[in-house]
């Protein structure tokens, strides 16, 4: 999921970015600049958060044997 959002993310930021430089108004690049800057941040977050659970869950399993 993560990986999922990180990806759509960086699509949207990047479509936005076309948006601006060929003129379209300026609520709708903002807007969406924002959240595709907001997708690529919930993505990083849960792949980290992916990351740390997957850690615990080694160290659980260390400790049970």
């Amino acid at each position: 999921m993560g990986a999922l959002l990180l990806g759509s993310g960086i699509s949207v930021a990047l479509e936005c970015s076309q948006l601006k430089h060929n003129g379209a108004d300026f609520w709708l690049w903002t807007l969406g600049g924002t959240a595709g800057i907001g997708l690529v941040l919930s993505g990083v977050v849960l792949l980290i958060r992916a990351g740390i659970i997957n850690e615990q869950l080694k160290n659980q399993s260390k400790n049970k044997e």
